[in-house]
């Protein structure tokens, strides 16, 4: 649909046309003034194709049992992760890269097809460091298709050479899909089937060991993998622990242990890097490989950011053709104190609850709309002045004018002014360094970002959909070209419209743009069913960008209920039936510290050696703060948390500078001898 820009001469001109609109609708729109951001997210997450395995003619030997000498003094390792490709195209590689880097774990890809015969020791280690902490292979066998044949990209050496290394080192693997066989820790001929719709999915629950493994995952709920090619096998009767089985007893999951010390987690079914059952048990396979100690950090976030606090915003009315321009429709909304009461009441009821004690929203407010000149209807002013300290708040400028073509006076005062109104209304959770500016506009201005930067602006939101706005890595931004001073933090756009506040005025918009895509109209119900499968994975892959919505979406259309909670309702509804890890809602002043401290350990290349069971010191040849989960620091400047029931340090070093932890009293995980020692039946482990 087309959308006009209003251009502007002076902030005195507007003013002008905001006291004649003041006279002809009950509140002027913001609409007038700046054009809206018309397109979201995609509506749906794409699909990657699940195929079969194909077993190559050449396929991994059975696995020999023989027991390489050890490292004659204390072995160490690096805190690195070697991920084995075949050729580079399956699709759990995207998956596999996809974990790591939303963690911030360092890791190597070895394409074996590009390095013929080339896995051999002098690249897993010297003497007695070892070059990788664990093992990540996409596909069991690393089967790809020479043009001839299928057949596996690493020959009977370079397996052999693996295997001995991490026999040796103590070095876990995972194979992240596996075709099952007795080598892999079953039993039988599997039996393949494809769970993409119609065909159902395939349901599974985590054994007891596999709920300690996966301890983050609500294991009231089976585990559903659906659009994955999936093999169902019987585990062996000895010397395996399933993790995740159907109710035939086969095993979806499983860890072997061998002989020789080696232990391998296989995974049978497929993986991308959209699908659910990926984002559900990706990060507690990262966290097995490394044994729980790991550079990088998890947390789920839940970041929703409200605009146009305070003004008033054009309505799309159910009925309205469906080739109308958004901007020219007549009826507003401006929230009312009530509405940001019951906003308040279904947050405080959100606090509650296990899943969303530190939930909170941020509204971003424009100065202008909380005067008696912009409208004489004061219950919202008088409720947010009540609430405010409930609440963080954002400055989105005075006016809400366009920054596109703005001098430099007049991008000055929109951020002066509105921080005043700030200050006057005593907004305890407001920070001047914060701004969001109308329609992310004005981030190629030279003249408003100057004057942002010498107002003190640190950290401003860009548009996540636009190139050039959005991450240029997992949970980082960018630095604005302009102003290097000021960091642009991604924001979703969502298809929560601006200009919906009912919803039949969603359900009526939303039929208008996406009709054609989903071929039919679709009820409310199913709006939240589509648009809440996309927050969801946000969440689920740890992404830290806050969302957009704006006010319109806090109105109470039946006395209990207003659209934004029933969006973020169906959401943690989905992410409830999965995980059970407290969810994280930050300041912006956070989420800039946040993306500012990844950033900023992405470029030093920060590297860590552990020697098992006793130390891990990390260096760095920058100034940087290092995430590392499962030690505690005690260095000055550093912090330590405890999140999902592990500890998280933050590891502030100095250029050259080295650290060395304790990981004394710190429990790494379960070894081998430990795995061994378990009888596991298709039942389950005793």
């Amino acid at each position: 649909m087309k959308t006009r820009r209003v251009r502007r001469a002076t902030l005195s001109v507007a003013l002008i046309c905001i006291s004649l609109l003041g006279l002809l609708v009950p509140f002027p729109s913001s609409a007038e003034l700046v054009s809206r951001p018309y397109s979201g997210p995609p509506v749906a997450s794409p699909v990657v194709p699940s195929y079969p395995q194909h077993i190559p003619i050449n396929g991994p030997p059975e696995s020999v049992t023989r027991l390489p000498s050890p490292p004659t003094t204390q072995a160490t390792y690096d805190a690195r992760l070697l991920v084995i490709a075949a050729d580079g195209t399956e699709a759990d590689l995207a998956a596999i890269r996809q974990s790591l880097d939303f963690l911030g774990t360092p890791y190597t890809v070895y394409t074996a097809t590009l390095h013929p015969n080339g896995l051999t020791s002098d690249l897993l280690f010297a003497v007695t460091n070892g070059f990788y902490q664990g093992v990540i292979l996409t596909t069991g066998n690393l089967s790809y298709f020479d043009g001839t044949a299928y057949r596996s990209a690493l020959n009977t050496t370079e397996w052999q050479t693996l295997w001995d290394y991490e026999a040796a080192f103590g070095v876990r693997q995972v194979t992240w899909y596996t075709f099952p066989t007795t080598d892999y820790g079953f039993s039988n001929s599997p039996t393949g089937i494809s769970t993409t719709p119609p065909n159902p999915p395939v349901t599974a629950t985590l054994t007891t060991v596999g709920q300690t493994i996966f301890s983050y995952v609500n294991a009231a709920n089976p585990v559903a993998i659906n659009y994955a090619f999936t093999y169902l096998a019987s585990p062996a009767i000895t010397g395996t622990t399933p993790l995740l089985t159907n109710s035939n007893g086969n095993a979806l999951a499983l860890v072997k242990a061998y002989p020789d010390g080696r232990e391998n987690l296989a995974l049978t079914f497929d993986s991308s890097s959209s699908l659910i059952h990926t984002l559900q048990l990706g990060y507690g396979v990262v966290n097995w490989v490394t044994r729980g100690l790991f550079l990088g950090e998890r947390h789920v976030y839940m970041g929703a950011q409200v605009d146009d606090i305070f003004i008033a915003d054009r309505i799309w009315p159910p009925g309205t053709p469906c080739d109308t321009d958004p901007s020219s429709t007549t009826v507003f909304y401006r929230i009312k104190g009530a509405d940001f009461q019951l906003v308040r009441s279904w947050q405080q009821d959100k606090q509650t609850q296990p899943s969303t004690t530190g939930l909170r929203l941020s509204m971003a407010f424009n100065g202008l709309g909380a005067t008696t000149a912009y409208t004489t209807d004061t219950t919202l002013r008088t409720s947010v002045l009540q609430y405010q300290h409930d609440f963080d708040w954002i400055n989105h400028t005075y006016h809400h004018i366009s920054w596109e073509d703005m001098n430099y006076n007049d991008a000055r005062s929109e951020v002066t002014s509105n921080r005043a109104v700030a200050y006057q209304m005593q907004l305890s959770n407001f920070s001047y360094i914060n701004l969001v500016t109308p329609e992310h506009s004005g981030l190629t201005n030279p003249n408003a970002m100057q004057a942002a930067a010498d107002t003190g602006v640190r950290y401003v939101v860009s548009d996540s959909s636009r190139p050039g706005q959005n991450n240029p890595s997992p949970n980082a931004g960018n630095y604005n070209v302009l102003q290097p001073s000021i960091l642009m933090i991604p924001r979703h756009p969502t298809n929560l419209f601006y200009n919906v506040s009912k919803p039949s005025e969603w359900a009526a918009e939303y039929n208008c743009r996406y009709h054609t895509y989903w071929g039919r109209d679709l009820a409310y119900t199913e709006i939240l069913g589509k648009e809440s499968d996309v927050l969801l994975r946000y969440m689920l892959k740890g992404e830290i960008d806050p969302w957009m919505f704006h006010q319109t979406n806090l109105r109470t259309y039946d006395g209990r209920h207003f659209t934004l909670a029933d969006l973020l309702d169906a959401t943690l509804s989905k992410y409830n039936a999965l995980f059970n890890l407290p969810v994280v809602s930050l300041t912006m002043n956070k989420l800039g510290s946040n993306m500012t401290n990844r950033m900023g350990y992405n470029a030093t290349g920060a590297i860590a050696n552990i020697v098992p069971g006793q130390t891990i010191t990390i260096h760095s040849d920058q100034d940087a703060i290092i995430p590392i989960t499962g030690a505690r620091a005690d260095s000055e400047g550093s912090t330590t948390e405890v999140y999902g029931g592990q500890q998280i340090s933050l590891v502030k070093l100095q250029a050259n500078q080295s650290i060395t932890i304790s990981l004394q009293g710190i429990r790494a995980g379960r070894g081998a001898r430990d795995f061994a020692s378990l009888h596991c039946a298709p039942t389950g482990c005793s």
